[in-house]
This record gives structure tokens, sequence and C-alpha cells, in this order.
């Protein structure tokens, strides 16, 4: 998990910095699919403000921010916020997949395209059912295609489980 730290105020120390990297590292037990955390520190009037932002898994955006008089106590605050939402959201996508839904850190694609492996082309002069069949046998093939020779359309013959022969003929 990456960690980005920008403090909008004179920095006095890096105890600040080590503080919110300490905390932040514990996130990671809450939900293990954190890309990253922008920290923005800010300190106007008095007050100081932290503001967290997460990124997740499938562009999921958390945000949390809290204002206090102390920074330490705003850290704090604001990572405890980041946590509740992080554990809620684990649990919905834990409810989704339990129900069968599918979760949106899947995206649906398109079911691949058939791929052809094998090209063959042969011409074969027109045979009868049964000349198909002695052809098919000497190939040692499980189908093929033929030209009919009673009226010249196409036809597949193919070897059955059982030993047999099928037929395929086209329909006029």
């Amino acid at each position: 998990m990456k960690v980005h730290i920008v403090e909008r105020y004179e920095a006095g120390s890096d105890s600040v910095k080590e503080h919110v990297l300490k905390k932040l590292d514990g996130l990671s037990r809450y939900f293990d699919q954190i890309i990253s955390i922008d920290a923005v520190l800010t300190l106007e009037r008095g007050r100081h403000r932290v503001e967290l932002i997460g990124h997740l898994v499938n562009r999921k955006i958390v945000k949390a921010e809290a204002t206090t008089g102390d920074m330490y106590a705003s850290v704090d605050q604001a990572v405890d916020k980041l946590q509740r939402q992080l554990v809620r959201y684990k649990e919905q996508l834990r409810v989704e997949r339990k129900m069968g839904k599918e979760p949106p850190a899947e995206r649906p694609q398109d079911p691949p395209s058939p791929r052809i492996v094998r090209l063959e082309t042969y011409f074969r002069k027109p045979m009868s059912p049964e000349e198909a069949a002695l052809q098919l046998e000497a190939s040692g093939r499980e189908f093929l295609v033929f030209f009919n020779s009673e009226d010249d359309s196409p036809a597949v013959i193919f070897r059955r489980g059982n030993g047999e022969y099928g037929l395929i003929l086209p329909r006029r």
C-alpha cells in the first residue's frame, strides 16, 4: 500500500508523519486490497484537519475527515472513520458473494470468440455414402465432409460411439 502525505502548514518535525504512517499501516488488517492512501494535513486558525482518501481495487474510493484542536487526535479520528468504512465495504463484498451476485471487483467481459486452430482444405470427387464410410475408415478421423454423388449436395459422415456411422444431409 502506498501512502502519500501532504502537509499544508509549516512542519516542525517528522513525528506527525511517522504517526500517520503507523496508524495507516494497521488498516491492511481490515481490508487487504488497498492500493494507496492520500493524507492531507492542514492547519487553519488553530484547527487541525486531516483528510484521508483511500484508493481501493476496482476504482473504489473511501474518504474520511476529522478536525480537532490536536493533529494527533485528528489523525486518530480520521483513521477510525476510514477503518469503519473499509470494514463496511468488505462486509458488503462478502454478502454479495454469498448471495451469488458478481462482486464489483470483477467486471463482466465479453465471452472469448472461438479460435480456429487448424484449417484443412481438400477437394474430393463426389462419392456415395458407402464410399465416404470407406474413406473415413481409411483416414482415421472422426468425421468426413463430402459431396453426395446422387444430388451433388454436401454431406457429413461421422463415426458413432457404437462403431456404426451417422450421416448428416442438408434439408431442401
